[in-house]
């Protein structure tokens, strides 16, 4: 095995022990007790190794991400030290300190403590970290209908948020908005939704039905055009994830949604009928469900253009997009093997999503709707 692979081995490892809960309470170098409440979720290929962890230090609760190292050398090695990404990092676990320092020292000056995670010995491994969700789900208790009610909780919450646009510009807009959020990705929405506010829905399609061009060219020109004076991010994003990829499927769904001037809440949108009028070209089938599930959704339920009963129906009607990086474990407590699995429909996906935000990374661990006593 070469020491590339070999380190890559091992830091696997470390994030394994880490990532599976820690009982007990373990010593920092500075000489504090730490107790794990939460060890954070993957932080996926870029950033810190774990987000949104939550810990005790000596009596100090910690909120925020863990960077793991074989080598306390590593965050420097690693260009951490000056990087504005990992100043929220507040716990480095390495599995030896080398350079025999207390805390780890970050550019915005903060002390960052070091935990050093030996290899464990004969009876040392720490038990895994099961929650009571994981053994309520082993003993056969459903999720579905609390992941369900959290769901539709979190549809109802994003209708509220929307709610003053809806009031202020009108249901077209709103929805023209949240798309183009939507459509924008976690890399340039707040950039998509300035040029929403620039590039208004009725200016845009009065300037596209000026034009002699095809309908959906017109409109991607005009959105292009106001984007060029936006600062967006364009380096480490895939191909399809490129602004200007995006924003070529903005103008095709604009273009089908809008075929007029009439910037109301699109009549092509219907609830028996909402996947298949998301799905344009550059739009696959989890863009067009988040596309709804963030967008059409939140805007019919705010402003009244489908009811209540015909947005629960087609709520319930969307399938799962897929299972986000940050609910791979909750994911597993539920029980990934089952079939269905948890999150396999966007209401119980979303019902995650709400359950994550609100117990699992909070330190309410035992007492979410899925927890045995609940």
């Amino acid at each position: 095995m070469s020491l590339l692979a070999a380190a890559a081995s091992g830091e696997a490892a470390l994030a394994a022990r880490w990532g599976s809960g820690l009982a007990g309470a373990l010593r920092l170098e500075d000489g504090r007790t730490l107790r794990v409440i939460f060890p954070g979720v993957p932080g996926g290929a870029s950033g810190p190794d774990f987000r949104d962890a939550i810990l005790d230090a000596g009596g100090d609760v910690l909120r925020g991400h863990v960077e793991l190292h074989l080598r306390a050398s590593g965050w420097r090695a690693h260009g951490h030290a000056g990087d504005p990404a990992y100043a929220g990092v507040v716990l480095h676990v390495v599995a030896e300190n080398d350079t025999g320092a207390l805390s780890t020292l970050h550019a915005s000056g903060r002390a960052i403590p070091v935990l050093v995670l030996r290899e464990p010995g004969a009876h040392a491994f720490p038990p895994p970290f099961t929650p009571p969700c994981a053994l309520a789900a082993a003993r056969g208790q459903d999720p579905a209908p609390a992941l369900h009610r959290l769901g539709e909780r979190r549809l109802r919450s994003k209708a509220a948020r929307v709610a003053p646009l809806v009031a202020a510009s009108g249901p077209g807009q709103a929805v023209y908005t949240l798309a183009l959020e939507t459509l924008a990705g976690s890399a340039n929405r707040a950039a998509f939704a300035s040029l929403a506010r620039s590039l208004p829905l009725a200016a845009l399609l009065e300037r596209a039905a000026g034009t002699s061009a095809p309908r959906p060219l017109a409109i991607t020109a005009e959105l292009k055009g106001a984007a060029a004076r936006l600062s967006l991010r364009r380096a480490g994003l895939r191909p399809m994830a490129q602004p200007a990829r995006r924003l070529e499927a903005a103008g095709t769904l604009v273009a089908a949604l809008w075929p007029g001037v009439i910037a109301g809440f699109p009549p092509a949108l219907i609830p028996a009928a909402l996947l298949p009028a998301l799905r344009q070209p550059g739009i696959g089938r989890a863009a067009a469900i988040e596309l709804a599930v963030n967008a059409v959704l939140p805007v019919a339920l705010a402003s009244g253009a489908w009811s209540e009963e015909d947005i629960a129906a087609a709520f319930a009607a969307l399938p799962g997009p897929g299972t986000y990086g940050k609910l791979r474990r909750l994911e597993g407590w539920l029980g990934a093997g089952a079939a269905p699995k948890p999150f396999a429909t966007a209401r119980a996906l979303q019902g995650g999503l709400l359950l994550h935000a609100d117990y699992c990374t909070r330190g309410r661990c035992g007492q979410c709707p899925l927890s045995p006593a609940r």
